[in-house]
């Protein structure tokens, strides 16, 4: 395999590195990855070449607090009908895991749904803020937990793929325990997207968390090469409020992110939920290959 580079973003662009303030959801760290970035030739694929150690990307896991998260909870269980929508479409409800569970908002909207739902997530703070909206999430990564192989119906890996130094390895052990009428969800980044191509190393899913970037292309090669086959690949919006998304101009503008956030509380939309499609993330349904 070749590869060339893709980001020569460097020294100035990793002051960061792994910390659990740059490993959160909201992080306005843009255009800041922990390593230099390469990409095949052959598949499109992009990833971080020299990786933080294990015991580095737990740590920053484990301790990460993201406040922002729980005014965009309404947004995010919304988000996970839409997505568990569309795994319906293939798999009857039934026991389901959401990896990387977070604050608990797919486990949640699965639950609405009448899915026997439970999740991992290996932030502390993130696992007591589940439980405390009454939700069977665990502390525990997606390796160490103790799953029955072949015990779930529906598995998600909604924004986690592109966390993994190793995502082939997980892909194979989700593989293992979901049941042959059984499906996977999962959604990433998609960096060979048109605006991802157009932004470079500005693209908002460029950060120091990401140590993959998918494209559509190299995302189906990993499945089919892990044994899943995919039945259904699509754009992914995710639901937040108006005034997440005027925030997060910030990691571009400063300024001008303070004067929408204002406009929106004056305008009384801050509040309000919203779905813009950027067509730079894809989500992609899964079924188990014999």
């Amino acid at each position: 395999m070749t590869s060339r580079p893709l980001w020569e973003i460097g020294a100035q662009g990793t002051e960061l590195g792994v910390s659990p303030e740059s490993f959160v959801p909201s992080s306005q760290a843009l255009g800041r990855t922990v390593a230099a970035v390469r990409r095949c030739t052959t598949c499109g694929h992009a990833a971080v070449v020299e990786l933080p150690s294990p015991e580095e990307i737990n740590g920053a896991y484990s301790d990460a607090i993201d406040e922002v998260s729980l005014r965009e909870e309404a947004g995010q269980v919304e988000t996970g009908h839409r997505l568990l929508l569309l795994l319906e479409k293939f798999v009857e409800p039934g026991t389901f895991l959401d990896v990387g569970a977070w604050t608990g908002s797919l486990v949640e909207a699965a639950r609405q749904r009448g899915w026997k739902a439970r999740g991992l997530e290996p932030s502390e703070w993130a696992v007591s803020r589940a439980r405390e909206r009454g939700l069977d999430v665990v502390s525990s990564t997606f390796e160490d937990a103790a799953i029955e192989a072949r015990s779930l119906r529906g598995l998600a890996m909604c924004d986690v793929l592109e966390h993994l130094a190793d995502p082939a390895a997980a892909l194979a052990h989700a593989r293992g325990l979901v049941q042959p009428h059984g499906g996977l969800v999962l959604t990433v980044p998609d960096a060979g997207s048109p605006l991802a191509r157009v932004l470079g190393r500005r693209w908002w899913s460029v950060l120091p968390m990401h140590l993959q970037y998918f494209t559509r292309g190299s995302m189906d090669l990993l499945l089919r090469r892990t044994g899943w086959e995919p039945v259904l690949t699509r754009s992914h919006p995710k639901v937040f409020t108006v005034r997440y998304y005027a925030e997060r101009v910030a990691g571009y503008a400063p300024s001008a992110a303070d004067a929408l956030t204002r406009a929106t509380a004056r305008l009384g939309l801050a509040d309000r939920l919203m779905a813009p499609n950027f067509f730079d993330r894809m989500m992609i349904v899964a079924l188990p290959r014999d």
